[in-house]
């Protein structure tokens, strides 16, 4: 058997303390909590992801909120809503891309 794509990755910690979503068995959409962070599994679609009114209301977000994509480590990234960062990037006078 040949060893999993992410195996020598950065996540595999993650991955192997969570086998649902190391073999890919979590339902999309759905969040596993692990050392005090969300992680779940989108797929990439028409290059971008599709967030279900379920995923939404658990996230507190809805259709037309701008989120934020935040680089929170090496190894992934956060989209936030809400918060001091999103506060800041609302009072930074320098130009922010859009996508």
């Amino acid at each position: 058997m040949s060893e999993p794509l992410l195996s020598q990755s950065k996540l595999n910690h993650i991955l192997k303390e969570n086998p649902d979503l190391a073999d890919r068995s979590l339902k999309e959409g759905e969040l596993i909590s692990y050392k005090g962070r969300k992680y779940g599994l989108l797929t990439l679609k028409n290059n971008g992801v599709h967030l279900s009114r379920s995923l939404m209301q658990t996230l507190d977000i809805k259709v037309g909120d701008k989120l934020l994509a935040i680089r929170s480590s090496d190894i992934a990234f956060t989209l936030g809503a809400k918060g001091a960062l999103i506060q800041k990037a609302h009072e930074y006078k320098g130009e922010i891309a859009i996508f």
